[in-house]
């Protein structure tokens, strides 16, 4: 029997093909950004996070398609894995961390199912979904990887710039005043996913402008493991950032990718989405 199965959700990104390579599970979710689609909180349970900040989590009553499909997902890999860890969407972006939580209490028996809230979205989840494999394949325990993967949550970065913020209203990240003030200056703001929730990093006039600003967020940092330029629609752009990146930086092709922004949380941020997420080196 193999020890640890890795699960995480749709919003993670991440290829076909790595998620075969890395033998991930991945349950298909919807998501729904903003605080405003979230209507209450539970108690983080198991001792998953000690952060202070993490006593809270959201969505006390989550989607009952949801919690069947983690439920289906636990209770399939618990024929073959003695344990789980699931790696899922910031629980400040979306109810997907309370619904697997919802699903282990289903679980009978002895397979034991450690939840892990990324603190992010799209690969910044979707790396450390990867990192999660890779622990397990190097044989460490569910809660092995767990606290390894809960203890780097902040060497992982999500920025990125949107064309139009009507979207981001719609979702409740931002108020009807700020959305005008936006479209009525022509502005294309920057965001960050900072302790899992999305807030402003800067602003840009032009979408030049924007590809510079995620540049040099890459340039500032100390040192850079892997990075991934984020696209939803204009992969054109994704490859001028991408050049920029890896001229900058000298990551290796094998370090430096684009990816496609999928579905789940390209309805969140829109068409014109582009970004990064960047993985920066343990200096210990």
């Amino acid at each position: 029997m193999t020890r640890v199965a890795i699960v995480t959700d749709s919003s993670a990104d991440l290829a076909p093909d790595r998620v075969a390579r890395d033998r991930i599970t991945v349950v298909p979710a919807t998501i729904a950004l903003g605080a405003g689609a979230i209507p209450g909180r539970a108690p983080v349970v198991h001792g998953e996070d000690p952060r202070p900040e993490a006593l809270g989590e959201l969505d006390a009553a989550p989607r009952p398609e949801l919690v069947e499909a983690f439920a289906d997902a636990f209770a399939e890999l618990a024929r073959s894995h003695d344990s789980v860890v699931a790696v899922l969407l910031s629980s400040r972006l979306g109810g997907i961390v309370a619904a697997a939580r919802h699903a282990r209490e289903r679980l009978t028996g002895s397979t034991l199912v450690e939840i892990v809230d990324s603190r992010s979205a799209s690969l910044g989840l979707g790396f450390q979904a990867m990192r999660a494999a890779e622990l397990a394949r190097q044989g460490r325990s569910a809660g092995e990887i767990a606290a390894a993967v809960r203890g780097a949550t902040d060497r992982y970065h999500v920025v990125f710039s949107v064309e139009s913020v009507e979207h981001l209203r719609e979702s409740g990240q931002i108020g009807r005043a700020a959305t005008m003030i936006a479209e009525a200056l022509q502005l294309k703001p920057l965001l960050r996913i900072d302790e899992g929730q999305i807030v402003p990093y800067e602003r840009a006039r032009t979408r030049a402008r924007a590809i510079d600003e995620l540049a040099d967020f890459v340039r500032q940092l100390p040192a850079v493991e892997r990075c991934a330029v984020l696209y939803a629609s204009n992969q054109d752009d994704a490859n001028r950032l991408l050049a920029v990146i890896a001229d900058e930086t000298g990551l290796s092709s094998d370090r430096i990718t684009v990816n496609r922004i999928g579905p789940a949380v390209a309805a969140q941020v829109g068409p014109g989405a582009l970004g990064i997420a960047v993985v920066e080196t343990d200096v210990e």
